[in-house]
């Protein structure tokens, strides 16, 4: 496990270091909070240590910051104050505990114990996969109740492996995990390290625990089907092998991040029919051999190679196989003249396929999973959802009417006990809880601490007309995200959720999958998702174009020969437009020749993966990709200096959104930002400051303004932000939050030097101030002039001629 010690006092930090080394535990130090912010952005900890008196950001204010940024990981902080004020103060800054200096290593050891198997971090603190068990306490490990013996790093990293058990850990996630950022060694030593605990659960029978998944990391390997019931429930879902396993288990994969669409039902009937109709359309073209034409043939050969790449997704080697041999029959067929030897093999070839089809046939029923009526309305469903806890019907529904317009959708209960049942049927992605209930004034306060005992990871808002301090501090110690009294308005409440939602939930990479055969939907629907992937599958091309731009996707997969539109005519299609040119495409097809995978890189494709194909291969194939086109994205649309989006492609994002409220009626406010008097700091202190100040900014601008916004540095001092859906005074007021912001944010740059700034900004409004985006940014820059001209620290709106300083 990996902690950040954040301590002004260095002899002090290296004793705790040193002490917390010993234990088994990588830890990283810093000695000011600038510093602890910028490693917590960058690495990933189990655990925050902070001082509460630290120079610049203290130790107090950088445990609020990182709660109000819906970091939720454990603190404790370190103090010299215990007075029951300070208490106070620590829990409403967020902490999950303080330690009072001096303190013992025993007594440290006992606090960080206690807050890692807090409700918050696990369920329980033991540790198990199969007859594996890890005990973090004690830290003793045992398989079939044989004690194991490990180095500090290799039960680390065993440790890793069993607090991520549904997770592909890359090398260098697990470099992050397992080294301090002083000493993180190259890839070369995590596969030593893995050969080495390999070798050791070898030496307890326990040889096939961790398994490879080649080009892309480690996971543990899922439990075996002989698995006990109680085993079972507690097991992660199994990621099968190959895709012949893929239909020989239960679903397990979580079908919230999948989005599919709705007009593909997997059912088990539907499988059975379509390999069914293939094998009889087949056979009637046969029995019909005298009306051959090079049509039906041409016909005939495209349902024999639809059936091949059914058959071996399935995981039907033999079945696949005759598949295949009908295909050559018929491209044979249509190239020379039908032959009655030609007609009797391919009735031999049907009549064999039929026999081999038999036994799968009968098992058929039990190999393909059904997707539930619930599950599909699920899988479509894609507002947050959020329970409310409040007997104040009228506040409620006024709540729940504005709710609709920011995609949340309301689930209201008046009563503590119907909210534990609500909880426990359809678990919400969060809960808006009030704390007064006529049958029991203190039953919210009641429901906060077993929500966080029973379902750590949800996060909770407070929402009440109590707001004293022991109110709050309570709500603190109990876990609660945030605290909100009732005076606010709607708007601001559901502002919040958002912003928690937000914060709390990781985006997955989007991923569309296009293709008129509902088995490999099937099979791919099963697999991706367990890599943290979103799918949405698409059984007609003629939506294509419009699920394209629905979606987003960040890599296409194409089938190739499809009705209507085929796999290289889309890929042509995507490849001629410059919004969607730089997609991946990887295409998927039961066609091996030559002259067919020219063709589809002729096409522009950037992959190709012959079906039947193995788990691996696909998912190494994906994430090369992704990792690839990343890196080439990262380099063209990111500003080397500030890490922000660069001119061209904010440019292109801006008129996105002008578009989108064209279209909608939508309000858009474009802002224009300079730093004032920039050039003098370059003068005086070096480019190498000018950039690290620059840099310092970006961060602030893009924890200032929401994941929505657009945030760009257009070079120089000036950067500027597109305010989609937001009003000429919502512009003004988020603007007047960022000078007050900047005006209190101390620089660090060389020697200790710390320097403050000011900024200005103009304000345009879509559309008082211009219909497209060369208008608009005319505009924002005449009062940006405006601005800097009357002494800067303010920003103006040319529409309004106001002026607001700081």
């Amino acid at each position: 496990m990996r902690f950040l010690v954040v301590e002004e006092d260095e002899a002090q930090a290296h004793q705790i270091k040193v002490a917390l080394t010993e234990q088994g535990y990588v830890v990283d130090v810093v000695i000011d909070g600038e510093q602890g912010w910028a490693y917590v952005e960058t690495f990933t900890y189990d655990l925050l240590l902070i001082n509460t008196s630290l120079r610049d950001l203290n130790g107090i204010d950088l445990c609020r910051c990182l709660r109000n940024e819906g970091y939720s990981v454990p603190i404790l902080l370190l103090t010299v104050q215990n007075s029951s004020i300070d208490q106070v103060t620590y829990l409403e800054a967020g902490a999950d505990d303080h330690l009072v200096k001096p303190f013992t290593p025993t007594e440290l050891f006992a606090r960080i114990r206690a807050l890692l198997r807090s409700p918050r971090r696990a369920n329980a603190p033991l540790l198990h996969w199969n007859d594996l068990h890890l005990d973090p306490v004690s830290r003793e490990v045992t398989y079939q109740q044989k004690p194991l013996s490990l180095s500090p790093k290799e039960y680390s990293l065993l440790e890793l492996f069993l607090r991520n058990p549904k997770r592909v850990l890359t090398q260098s996630a697990i470099l992050e995990h397992l080294w301090s950022f002083e000493s993180q060694p190259n890839e070369h030593t995590v596969r030593a390290h893995v050969k080495r605990l390999r070798r050791k659960l070898q030496s307890v029978n326990a040889d096939k625990i961790i398994e490879t998944i080649y080009g892309v990391g480690y996971r543990l390997k899922p439990p075996s089907p002989e698995l006990s019931k109680q085993q079972a429930d507690i097991a992660p879902a199994e990621s099968p092998e190959t895709p012949a396993e893929l239909l020989s288990v239960k679903s397990n994969v979580s079908q919230g991040s999948i989005a599919a669409s709705s007009d593909l039902p997997v059912s088990r009937e539907r499988f059975k029919t379509i390999i069914l109709n293939r094998i009889q359309t087949l056979e009637e073209t046969i029995n019909n051999a005298q009306t051959f034409t090079s049509e039906l043939c041409q016909n005939a050969e495209l349902q024999a190679h639809k059936l091949a790449g059914s058959l071996g997704i399935l995981g039907l080697k033999s079945a696949y196989q005759l598949a295949q041999n009908i295909e050559q029959c018929f491209i044979e067929g249509r190239q020379t003249p039908q032959t009655p030897s030609l007609i009797d093999t391919l009735k031999t070839l049907i009549a064999l396929l039929y026999q081999e089809l038999q036994h799968p046939f009968d098992e058929f029923e039990e190999k393909i999973p059904v997707q539930s009526e619930q599950e599909s309305i699920s899988k479509q469903q894609t507002s947050f959802q959020v329970l409310v806890v409040d007997d104040d019907l009228e506040l409620t529904e006024q709540l729940k009417q504005i709710a609709i317009h920011w995609n949340i959708q309301l689930n209201v209960t008046t009563k503590l006990e119907e909210a534990r049942v609500a909880l426990r049927e359809t678990p919400p992605h969060l809960v808006l809880l009030d704390l007064v209930f006529p049958d029991h004034r203190d039953g919210g306060f009641v429901l906060l601490e077993e929500l966080k005992y029973q379902f750590p990871e949800l996060p909770v808002l407070v929402w009440t007309v109590r707001d004293d301090m022991s109110d709050r501090a309570a709500v603190a110690r109990l876990g609660g995200n945030a605290f909100l009294s009732k005076s606010v308005s709607c708007d601001q409440v559901l502002e919040a959720i958002k912003d928690i939602l937000q914060s709390t939930s990781t985006a997955p990479t989007k991923i569309l999958a296009v293709d008129d055969d509902p088995i490999t939907l099937n099979c791919l629907q099963e697999l991706l998702p367990s890599y943290g992937l979103e799918l949405t599958v698409l059984d007609d091309p003629r939506l294509f174009w419009e699920t394209l731009e629905k979606t987003g996707p960040e890599l296409l997969i194409l089938d190739l020969e499809m009705p209507h539109f085929n796999g290289v005519e889309l890929c042509k299609t995507v490849r001629s437009d410059r919004s969607w040119n730089a997609l991946p495409i990887l295409f998927l097809s039961a066609r091996k020749d030559p002259q067919t995978i020219q063709q589809i890189y002729q096409a522009g494709a950037d992959d190709y993966i012959s079906k039947p194909f193995a788990e691996a291969e696909l998912i190494t194939r994906i994430f090369n990709r992704l990792d690839r086109i990343h890196l080439l994205r990262s380099l063209a649309e990111t500003d080397p200096i500030t890490g922000l989006l660069n001119r061209r492609r904010s440019t292109h994002d801006l008129h996105r959104y002008l578009h989108l409220s064209r279209r909608h009626c939508q309000p858009f406010c474009l802002v224009l930002i300079a730093l004032d008097c920039f050039q003098s700091i370059n003068n005086q202190y070096g480019y190498t400051v000018g950039d690290s100040v620059m840099r310092q900014f970006g961060q602030i601008l893009q924890r200032h303004f929401r994941d929505e916004d657009i945030v760009a540095h257009w070079g120089g001092e000036e950067f500027i932000v597109g305010l989609y859906g937001s009003y000429q005074s919502d512009g003004a007021k988020r603007i007047t939050q960022l000078l007050e912001l900047v005006q209190m944010t101390v620089f660090p740059v060389a020697n200790h030097v710390q320097i403050q700034m000011t900024m200005s900004a103009g304000i345009a409004a879509y559309p008082e101030d211009g219909m497209d985006l060369s208008s608009l940014y005319a505009a924002s820059n005449a009062a940006l002039c405006q601005a800097k001209a009357s002494g800067g620290n303010c920003f103006l709106t040319l529409s309004s001629d106001s002026r607001s300083t700081v």
